[in-house]
């Protein structure tokens, strides 16, 4: 028997349920509570979106640039901001299951650093 594949709720679209740990991390962002967190939340974003798009496209090198700057140890607010909002809003337009296979692949490489 083939085992069902569990796909992202279909309430994964509300913006303000995907979207809003990676504005509260952009806005936290050179604030004394910046955290661990709040860089792991803007790492994601472009880990997700850098595997879910096509090599090549906008988007992906949107999501290289970004994963590049988050390993800086000075994040500067300007340089990151395009990044984040660009890649969000492509990860919103994007359909569950494409999200979900991004998400599967990161877990299942564990702590692999990715090719940019």
């Amino acid at each position: 028997m083939k085992k069902r594949r569990k796909l992202l709720p279909l309430g994964i679209k509300k913006r303000t349920t995907t979207e809003l740990p990676a504005l509260v991390a952009l806005a936290a962002v050179g604030q004394p509570w910046f955290s661990e967190q709040h860089l792991t939340d803007l790492m994601v974003v472009a880990m997700v979106s850098q595997l879910a798009s096509e090599p090549g496209s906008e988007v992906h090198a949107a999501a290289s640039d970004l994963f590049q700057l988050l390993g800086q140890e000075q994040l500067v607010l300007e340089d990151i901001r395009p990044l984040v909002l660009a890649t969000n809003d492509w990860m919103q337009r994007q359909p569950n299951g494409r999200i979900q296979d991004a998400i599967d692949r990161l877990m299942h490489a564990g702590h692999a650093p990715l090719a940019v």
